[in-house]
Parts: structure tokens; sequence; C-alpha cells
């Protein structure tokens, strides 16, 4: 009859024997301890294991409706093994992967073999890999075909460098799938069905390498790639992805080129796309854009010399921020710019700096085409201005200060964000504001249903500011100029 231990396994990750010293072996005998285990009901999970270390052996054993009889591979080895109680919610494929979600593992416990016997030796390919997922020792890990996503902290903090293989089923990678991890790969395999990046899914991960992400892909959460040590960025052809927003690449230290999926449409946020990459040299820019590049969409880029543009872009666009942009790398975006003529004109604006650096000659390649080129942080006559209207029905005033202003009907107002373009124009943006049309009467600050206004016009008298006039609108969209002149101290 074999020797019985009892042993709890707690939910706070400790064992707990009833017999006292833990001794696991007898002499000439094996196969005679047999462990009985009580687990707690909050370790949720099918499948158990015992590791098994000891300094001349390591193994890792299935263990079948809570009990497990000590095999002679054990007592082969007289002396102190330590031993944790492992549970996973998947069993292990026999192709040496695993697709489980949950993992526990105890803390170890030492158990004695006394006077060990002569043992074989014998491991499976199910022990090879619980034992290197347990342990950390893989260096490449290929995710089951048929798998759906990666679940949130899959690999999180497995320190052992190691590579990637995600198949096309994986339509999802979770939040901190990788974090703080030793990842230095990513491979998506062919025909790639990868749809949903989450936020944080590739975070912090240090030694992550150049990535090429899969055409299918047309989410990407925020906060992917801070804190990874990739280089270069790229997106497969025809890519569905259609929009990056606000916090889509912060803080990736190593980064130097971002090259955006070739049929992206919108790369603007409430605050930066891209910020806070230090190494960052060249961004690429598809003509599939079709919603306006506001200023703060970049960021904090000091050696940000180049924004590329693909022939034929045609979208307003302030690349204000960047201030390191070369003169030729502005003649080549001026160059690709589509031709306007006999259209509505288009704005691309640049810092002062930048501008400084530019000829009259490499100016008119835009201007040419019937674009404007505004110009951020050049003497502005609008700010600290005050102006009033007036007529039979309203009264409306409009304050500017330094980017920034008011506009104010009786007790409603509404903040905007202006950009000065040049000697005579100007543009208004209430994106980081709201209004109600009902409050308004006769007069709206924008159309309906829109956050940029036309350009607005500067006049000027004795080489002062002395009026603006601004396009605003009526509750049916008809839009007014109207002309709103300076008020005085002394007026």
């Amino acid at each position: 009859m074999a020797y019985e231990i009892n042993i709890h396994v707690g939910k706070d990750g400790k064992l707990t024997s009833d017999v006292e010293p833990f001794e696991i072996s007898v002499y000439r005998e094996s196969k005679r301890v047999k462990l009985l285990f009580e687990v707690d009901a909050e370790i949720d999970s099918t499948y158990h294991y015992l590791k098994f270390t000891h300094a001349r052996a390591t193994y890792l054993y299935r263990v079948h409706d809570n009990v497990f009889e000590i095999p002679k591979a054990i007592t082969a080895y007289e002396g102190a093994w330590e031993m944790s109680f492992v549970a996973c919610d998947e069993v292990a494929n026999s192709d040496s992967t695993i697709t489980a979600n949950y993992i526990y593992a105890s803390e170890p416990i030492v158990a004695t073999v006394l006077k060990g016997n002569l043992g074989i030796i014998h491991t499976s390919e199910e022990f090879k890999m619980l034992s290197q997922l347990v342990e950390g020792s893989f260096d490449h890990f290929e995710i089951p075909e048929g798998v759906g996503f990666i679940t949130t902290n899959f690999l999180a903090e497995a320190t052992n460098e190691f590579t990637v293989s995600v198949p096309c089923t994986v339509t999802t990678i979770k939040q901190h799938t990788f974090y703080l991890s030793g990842c230095t790969h990513i491979e998506f395999e062919p025909g790639s069905q990868l749809a949903t990046l989450e936020n944080y899914a590739l975070y912090r991960i240090e030694n992550l390498d150049d990535i090429n992400f899969p055409s299918s892909l047309s989410t990407w959460g925020q906060y992917n790639l801070s804190g990874c040590g990739c280089e270069y960025v790229t997106f497969g052809a025809e890519s569905n992805l259609r929009s990056l927003t606000s916090y889509a690449f912060w803080n990736i230290p190593k980064l130097k080129k971002l090259y955006l999926p070739d049929r992206l449409q919108s790369f603007s946020g409430g605050t930066a796309v891209v910020k806070g990459c230090p190494q960052l040299n060249e961004i690429w820019f598809p003509n599939t854009i079709n919603v306006a590049i506001p200023m703060e969409a970049i960021q904090d880029c000091p050696l940000l010399t180049k924004i590329s543009l693909q022939s034929n872009f045609n979208v307003n666009a302030n690349f204000g921020n960047c201030t390191s942009l070369t003169r030729e790398s502005v003649i080549q975006m001026f160059r690709n710019l589509k031709d306007l003529s006999g259209q509505a004109s288009k704005v691309i604006s640049i810092h002062q700096v930048v501008y400084d650096r530019l000829e009259e000659e490499d100016l008119d390649i835009a201007t040419n085409k019937n674009w404007t080129i505004g110009i951020v942080g050049a003497n502005d006559p609008l700010a600290g201005k005050f102006f009033h209207y007036e007529n039979s029905s309203i009264s409306i005033d409009l304050e500017f200060s330094v980017g920034f202003g008011c506009i104010m009907i009786d007790a409603n107002a509404v903040n905007f964000t202006y950009e000065y373009l040049s000697d005579t124009t100007f543009k208004i943006d209430i994106s980081g504001g709201d209004y109600i049309p009902s409050a308004w009467g006769n007069f709206m600050p924008v159309p309906v249903g829109q956050v940029i206004n036309d350009t607005g016009v500067i006049s000027f008298s004795s080489g002062e500011v002395s009026t603006v006039k601004l396009k605003t609108y009526s509750t049916n969209n008809v839009g007014t100029n109207r002309t709103f002149s300076i008020v005085r101290e002394d007026d």
C-alpha cells in the first residue's frame, strides 16, 4: 500500500503538507509515495502539473485527478528537491507549443529523497515545452495555428530573449501581451488576418527590432510600440488601417523612420499622433489622407528632417512643430503637392525657422499650384487684439490671444485655436470647444458638423490691424462674410 501525503494548494501560491519533514521516497523502493492534492477553487484551471528541480535534473509531470505517484526518475537522485504545483487552463500541444491563457505556479517546497535508487530519466515533448515556458528557457515561441487571439499578459515579463511567430488565424493581440519581455522579433505569417492591436498590445519591449505590420490590420490602439526598440516601422501594401489618432506613436526611443499605411485617411486627434520620438528623422504620408492634419499631430521630434508626401498630396496640413525640416525636404514636399490650379486653394503650414531656409523660387513651387503657405511662429498681428461687431440683431466679440481666442455672443462663448497663415489671412479651429447652434441666433463660427472655418482676412491701417473679416453661418449653413472692427481703449 502506497504511503500517502496530503498537500493543500493555496490560492496564495503556497503548498502545505501534512507530513513534516516532507520525504518522498524510501530505501530500495519507488512509486510507493502517493501525493494527494486539495486545490483551492480560486485556482481556475483544468490541467495540473508538478515541477521538480534538483541540482542534477529538472522534470515536469502531469497530475491526473489531483493524485500523483512519485516516479523512478525522481527517486533516482537522493537529496533535496524543490517541488512546485503548476496549473493551466489548456493542455500542452504535442508540437511543443502552448495556448494557455492562464498559468498558476506555486512557491516551491523542499522535498527529500532518502537514499535514492536507480532510475530512468525520461522527458516528453510536453515536458520540454512546458518546462521552457515555466522556466523561461525558450528562444522561439510559435503560436499554434487556429488560435484567434493572443491574450492579455501572455508572455509579459518573460525576460529571456525570444522571437515570436504569429499565425494567420490570429485576429487580435490584446493589451500587454509581451509587456516588459525579452521579445526581439515578431513575424506575422503570410495571409495574416490580424485586425486589432489593442491599447498597449506592444508596449515596453525594449529589444524589439524593426516590424512590418500586415495589410489586414484595421485598428491601432493607443501607446503601441511605446518604449520599444524598433527603428523602422512599416505597413503591408493596401493596408486596411484608415485612421491613426491621439497616442498612436508615443515615446519610441529608437524610431528613425515611420512609413504610414498607404491607404490612411486620417492622421489627427485631440492631441499628438506622434510624440516623443527623439531619433525620428522621416515620416512618409500617403496621398489618401482626406482629413486636415493639425499642428499638434506631431510633437517633440527634434531630429525630424524629412516629411515625405506621396505625389498628388491633397489636404490641408500643418507641420509647424517640425522645426528641423531641411530645405531639400521641403522642396520635395512642395513638388508632391497636387496642382490645384483653377480649384479652391489649400494650406500647407511650416514653422518660421523652416520658412527662412527657403528661397522665393522654392515657395513658388507650392504657390504656383494654388497652395497657400502658412507660417507658424511668425509675428502675429492678431495676438492681443479685440474686435467688436454689431448689427440690428446681434452683437459679436472676437478676442485673439497667442494662438487661441474666443468668440462671444451675449452669454454664449466658444473658445478656438487659430492659425496665422500670412500677413492677410488666418484660420480658426474650434475642435477644442463646442457650440450649440440654437444659442447663436443667425450666427455660428463654423458650419454645423464642422470645426474649421474658411480662411479669414485681416485688414491693416497705418501698419496696425484695423479689422478682421470672418465667414459666419446661419442655422441653415448659409455663409456670410462679417467684418469686425478693432476696439481701442479710448473707444
